[in-house]
């Protein structure tokens, strides 16, 4: 495993680094950190009861939630799966008890996690690779199940009453809900975490992110351990450097809005889709959801992302609520606008159908009722403008030139205006 590091100084990667870089090679030094894992075995599998990420900045704050009060993700089993995207459950550390994932039966079958990454220490499976993941094993729910670490996070649903029961000893499909931990404290994450993010911010001086990882699996009498493992600064991109909103007139916005979740500028989006308010009607969503996997379907072959907006809530399962469209049908939408009308007034869901997906992939996400007052949205511009494509309930609009978009989750405020760069609206 050494010999694997110290051999990546060949890789083409490391030597296109060191042209680059002007360094002199004969100055070059090199290290191999060696770093224990946190975690217990059983049955060939290593792995800690769980481990997660959590920044002092939450870009989408839901419900209470504020910005500053940060947010975090966790996960059974190794970090590498909270750190690459995969599915975790994501919490407030000020509001543990308050978890979107496990708020309905439905919602915590579907969006909490589903399997779980483990150190195999198998000799026979020992493998040497550049592939960092190639010594680890993912588990599936079965797996998890009968694994010591499950009865700290896991909970078991009661399929005959359709509910979720918090002990993970009952009959029935495991779940990991981390409840006995969020909402019975019988370890002290929130807190925790709570603490450490506003002593690494106030040391630092910037938002930070951490990455931790929890062993629960000890011997009856010794204390839980929580492992840090790595504390840095939040570092400003144009992709998430907070918007300076002095700079920016919304007086030429097409579509502007103060309940915003999302972060930074989005750069080259050409496409706007929207919902015509003349030809929406609340008994023909499921036409409109069909209408709409279809351009959404061109807009992927195509390598497209777009603004979407529309009428009530994106993804609602009630059809009289709004579009009952699932994540497969905008998938390629990069910004997606709830833009209520007068007649058609519903509570909004500020994304929270797909609330996994637009945490995970950077999604914007605006509510906004033009109608009264509350929000921009010019559709006599767009309605003004040649058509790409135009169904029966949807127009497609493609711009010349890149849209202006920022979006910042920390003010909940959200822009998107046409370039002042100049040029064609559409492209034919």
């Amino acid at each position: 495993a050494v010999k694997s590091v110290y051999a990546s100084v060949y890789f083409a990667a490391s030597r296109a680094y060191i042209a680059t870089s002007q360094n002199l090679l004969s100055e070059e030094k090199m290290a191999v950190i060696l770093q224990e894992v946190c975690g217990t075995e059983q049955e060939g599998l290593y792995m800690p009861t769980f481990s997660g990420v959590a920044r002092s900045i939450n870009c989408y704050p839901i419900g209470d939630e504020r910005p500053e009060e940060g947010i975090c993700n966790i996960a059974m089993g190794l970090g590498k799966l909270v750190v690459d995207g995969g599915r975790t459950l994501r919490f407030s550390p000020r509001y543990p008890q308050r978890v979107l994932q496990t708020s309905t039966p439905r919602l915590a079958l579907s969006d909490t996690q589903s399997e779980a990454l483990a150190l195999d220490l198998r000799p026979e499976r020992f493998r040497i690779s550049i592939d960092d993941a190639v010594n680890l094993r993912r588990l599936d729910l079965r797996q998890i199940a009968p694994l010591r670490h499950a009865q700290y996070v896991a909970s078991t649903w009661d399929r005959e009453n359709d509910r979720i029961s918090d002990s993970p000893f009952g009959e029935g499909r495991k779940v990991i809900t981390f409840n006995a931990i969020l909402k019975y404290g019988t370890f002290p994450l929130a807190e925790i975490v709570r603490d450490i993010l506003a002593l690494g911010a106030e040391e630092m001086r910037c938002p930070v992110e951490v990455e931790f990882a929890v062993n629960m699996d000890v011997a009856e009498g010794r204390e839980r351990i929580f492992n840090l493992l790595q504390i840095r600064p939040i570092i400003d991109s144009q992709e998430n450097r907070p918007v300076d909103w002095s700079s920016i007139d919304t007086s030429r916005a097409l579509i502007y809005g103060e309940q915003a979740l999302g972060v930074g500028r989005m750069e080259g989006i050409t496409d706007l889709v929207y919902v015509k308010e003349g030809a929406f009607d609340s008994l023909a969503t499921d036409r409109i959801a069909e209408e709409l996997l279809a351009l959404n379907a061109r807009m992927r072959e195509e390598g497209r992302q777009y603004v979407l907006v529309g009428p009530g809530r994106w993804g609602s399962s009630d059809p009289y609520l709004g579009v009952p469209v699932k994540w497969s049908h905008i998938s390629e939408a990069k910004v997606i606008v709830e833009c209520g009308i007068a007649r058609f007034q519903v509570e909004p869901s500020q994304g929270t159908h797909f609330f996994q997906n637009v945490t995970s992939l950077g999604v914007g996400y605006l509510t906004i009722n033009p109608f009264r007052g509350d929000g921009i949205f010019r559709t006599d511009l767009l309605d003004a403008m040649p058509a790409q494509w135009e169904g029966d309930y949807l127009r497609h609009i493609r711009f010349g030139r890149p849209l202006e978009v920022s979006i910042d989750g920390r003010s909940n405020r959200g822009f998107v205006a046409e370039s002042t760069a100049g040029g064609a609206r559409h492209d034919s």
